[in-house]
């Protein structure tokens, strides 16, 4: 292969990105292979500013071209000219613990998101007054707080950083190799068309977690990022409603991107010494943060992008639904048969199908089906059951929704290039294609929305449900943003709106989203879509739960038993167990007639059901305290074993299981019992209790193999762990009660 580069390998330049040669997993929206790529190559100049540094750095260029060597292909880097002359990098400390990395080709570029309130914006965190100090020597520029030093090299603008001991915990990637695998840092430059590339060593038993809710594994090496918020429809796929821009390594350290313009990652994947990332931008932004732990981290992360309120106690009761109960009389009756069955529940939710018309959004019920809606939701939590209500952010254009028709008069909408309200294509086939789109950038859209939720709050219902909120044409036109930038970003605005509509109209800090990215945690909560009724779903909405928890969202939910089709019992039931030791527990499916009320199931199934779920309010004084140590610590409740143990190599594939908080550990039942009765389990280094069967186990970090039965989930408590159980009532809307026992697990000190 040398050789061949040295002589002149043939090149194709014909060639298009996107056929099987093109590194895997690649969005091609930006044709990087046939791009200018303006490298900073020397620094020419330095200026000190109140945060660090801005370095002018000289531009060199190369550019890809495919070749063949024998019947390999492949791209190399072949010399080009510059079409940029300098470079701008601004090297900012945030924290002692962060520094801020900033490229372009402009020293000072503009802001897409200027327009947009804090509420909306992934980054809030102010950079703190950290003393520092710069030293500079014949080959590098460095920086030095008390707990880091950052260097930049001279010759090659490489950036590197170090802890306070001098170990290093964060290294660019400069390409040395002549074939076009590592996209390093550049701003590439398509016939005026830019982009900007990054790229970070990544050593050979280095793991990344993060950057969103990931149905199909904790762990990102090697795996393709769909990095494009959208409908998943399903929990085993690529797709995923939220895309976080943050990773934390096992090297000790993470990265926010603070970029909401489409953006590409590849995690070994293309060269598997490099984590490299692009946006479509002329800018590059993003945050390096020092751990070394990962809890460190997360809660760094936080300090830029927010911490979680906490959600209100009966949010943590039992959530019945279904889509949809199409009348107070429906709803009724479900209430009436919770409380029969004795499931203790605090919230019924109604779906799509409280307006007049089913779908036809317009936040005004049915006075057919849903009359007198404040007595009726008056009445209901006075029998202990907060009411929510599904709404989305499209508005179908029918004749006499008068949503509608206020928001086309007051211009409230996404827009086409000639003013008239945004709609997809007709080539664009599919439901709801007509449906027209708040644009939640307008502050006016903002405020008339917000009135018409905090209408509603005070009508009597307890919190409103964003459905939807991914699927944003970039091609549409929005007040203050361009729909590039406001893609991913759509749902914090959205989801900030109805959030605090919610708490000025109630009190309550609360929403229950489906879509989000960066910062979305300061508007909990999520649930995980629209889930298959299969046993692989199950197994992805768990893996989604704890790679959306390892990118700092600390409440999360799921539609027990799954969204789409219908679960037989066991598959119901087994869901049940893990959902009810998830932050927040709904029952949710697809269709009047595809029931999710455990007594629609056998009466096994009802009986376990009932079990778990008075397990889970007996409990809540650990579940309560534990997601008000969330919203402190930027912890999930849901949490992958590698944020408990990150020097234990045996965890870090694991996510199968995961800790309820700091001290039980749950094993859900992800297979059926015709494929399997036993469990492997792994307990980490310490002493762990059976929580059913009261066995000590002293683990020097081992796995385990147990029988299970239909009933049974494994569980484990942290040894010293303190459990304290209230009174187990119907309900949590007057409170968790009196505290009836408490429990030590261990030998009392």
């Amino acid at each position: 292969m040398n050789q061949a580069h040295q002589i002149g390998a043939k090149e194709y330049p014909q060639f298009q990105p996107g056929s099987d040669i093109a590194a895997p997993g690649l969005t091609e929206r930006f044709d990087r292979y046939a791009a200018v790529n303006n490298r900073p190559q020397k620094v020419l100049s330095f200026e000190k500013t109140a945060r660090g540094l801005i370095l002018t750095a000289a531009a060199s260029a190369k550019k890809s071209v495919l070749c063949y060597t024998h019947e390999t292909s492949m791209y190399q880097y072949k010399p080009a000219e510059p079409t940029i002359d300098q470079l701008y990098l601004h090297l900012e400390i945030q924290s002692p613990s962060i520094f801020r990395v900033k490229m372009s080709d402009e020293k000072f570029p503009a802001d897409p998101f200027s327009g947009i309130p804090e509420e909306g914006r992934m980054l809030i965190g102010k950079p703190e007054d950290v003393p520092f100090e710069i030293i500079e020597d014949n080959n590098y520029i460095l920086i030095r707080t008390s707990e880091m030093t950052v260097s930049v090299e001279k010759e090659t603008t490489r950036i590197t950083a170090a802890h306070a001991d001098g170990r290093e915990f964060f290294a660019q990637k400069k390409n040395s190799f002549f074939t076009a695998d590592i996209f390093d840092m550049a701003i590439a430059d398509l016939n005026g068309e830019k982009s900007a590339f990054e790229a970070i060593e990544l050593e050979h038993d280095e793991i990344i977690y993060g950057l969103g809710e990931r149905f199909d594994s904790i762990v990102r090496n090697g795996r393709a990022v769909d990095f494009h918020n959208k409908d998943a429809i399903g929990t085993t796929g690529r797709r995923t409603y939220m895309n976080i821009p943050f990773y934390m390594s096992t090297k000790g350290y993470g990265l926010f991107l603070n970029s909401g313009a489409p953006t590409n990652w590849e995690v070994a994947t293309g060269e598997m010494s490099a984590l490299y990332f692009s946006v479509e931008d002329n800018r590059m932004d993003y945050f390096v943060i020092c751990g070394p732990s990962p809890k460190d981290i997360l809660y760094r992360y936080c300090t830029l992008t927010g911490f979680a309120a906490l959600p209100p106690l009966w949010s943590f009761g039992l959530w019945m639904s279904r889509n949809s109960y199409t009348s107070w009389e429906i709803v009724d009756d479900i209430a009436r048969k919770v409380r029969q069955n004795d499931i203790p529940c605090d919230v019924l939710h109604l779906d799509t199908a409280w307006f007049k018309k089913d779908w036809d959004c317009d936040l005004e019920f049915s006075g057919e089906r849903f009359p007198n809606p404040e007595q009726h939701m008056d009445k209901l939590r006075k029998d202990g059951f907060r009411i929510s209500l599904w709404q989305y952010n499209f508005i179908p254009p029918n004749k006499g929704n008068t949503h509608y028709e206020e928001a086309v008069r007051n211009g409230y909408l996404a827009k086409h290039a000639d003013g008239t309200p945004y709609q997809l294509p007709e080539t664009c086939k599919g439901s709801w294609t007509t449906d027209v789109i708040v644009d939640f950038s307008n502050p006016q859209a903002r405020a008339w929305y917000a009135n018409k939720i905090r209408r509603l709050i005070k009508t009597g219902a307890g919190a409103i449900k964003t459905d939807f909120g991914e699927g944003i044409p970039e091609t549409a036109h929005y007040h203050a943003i361009d729909g590039k930038h406001f893609h991913n970003t759509y749902s914090l605005l959205y989801n900030s709106v109805v959030f605090n509509a919610t708490k000025d109209a109630g009190g309550d800090e609360i929403v229950w989203a489906r879509s989000g990215t960066a910062g979305s945690q300061r508007y909990p909560l999520n649930w995980g879509g629209d889930s298959q009724c299969t046993f692989e779903a199950l197994a992805g909405t768990l893996r989604g739960a704890l790679s959306a928890g390892m990118s700092g969202i600390p409440f999360f939910s799921h539609d027990i038993g799954g969204f789409i089709g219908l679960p037989s019992d066991e598959l119901y039931i087994r869901w049940a167990q893990m959902g009810l030791f998830s932050s927040h527990s709904r029952c949710h499916g697809a269709g009047d007639h595809t029931h999710r009320e455990p007594w629609a199931f056998s009466e096994t199934a009802c009986e376990i059901f009932r079990f778990y779920d008075k397990l889970r309010y007996s409990l809540m004084p650990y579940i309560y305290s534990e997601a008000e140590k969330c919203t402190r610590t930027g912890l999930p409740m849901m949490r992958a074993l590698f944020l408990e143990y990150p020097s234990d190599p045996n965890v870090r594939h694991i996510d199968d299981q995961y800790l309820f908080g700091d001290s039980l550990l749950i094993a859900p039942i992800l297979k059926p019992l015709s494929k399997t009765n036993k469990r492997r389990i792994y307990l980490p280094k310490g002493i762990w209790h059976d929580y059913f069967t009261r066995e000590r186990i002293e683990s020097d970090g081992r796995w385990i193999e147990r029988e299970v039965d239909l009933k049974t989930m494994p569980i484990y408590v942290k040894d010293g762990t303190v459990l304290r159980y209230c009174k187990c009532g119907n309900t949590l809307s007057d409170g968790m009660g009196e505290i009836v026992r408490e429990e030590y697990w261990g030998e009392q000190p």
